[in-house]
């Protein structure tokens, strides 16, 4: 049983409240491996680049990794559609990439 002014004061206190927006952004935990099979069942392996470039960068704690042709070729990866995937991710403004003459490529989550 409220009396008037607890009411009252309980009005006042829920109308001074913040308001807490929540974010909507979602995540998704993914095994690395289950998502290479799919994505090869699929025929996309290049969204595993992607899944493994945001793991990568989860991971390191930097927006700034380096990929390794081996890092990829363990989810079945060639390098052929690593390079084709960062092609397209770059042109798509998601990434940068630094190409440096025969050595491991950086790539820059943007």
């Amino acid at each position: 049983m409220m009396d008037a002014w607890a009411r009252q004061r309980l009005a006042e206190l829920q109308a001074a409240a913040s308001v807490k927006h929540k974010k909507d952004v979602r995540f998704v935990m993914l095994s690395l491996p289950r998502t290479a099979k799919a994505c090869a069942a699929t025929n996309c392996q290049k969204a595993m680049v992607w899944v493994w470039l945001t793991y990568r960068v989860w991971q390191t704690k930097s927006a700034t990794v380096a990929i390794p042709n081996s890092a990829l070729a363990r989810y079945g990866i060639t390098r052929k559609v690593k390079y084709l995937a960062l092609k397209q991710l770059e042109a798509a403004g998601l990434i940068s990439v630094e190409r440096r003459h025969q050595k491991t490529l950086i790539v820059t989550l943007l």
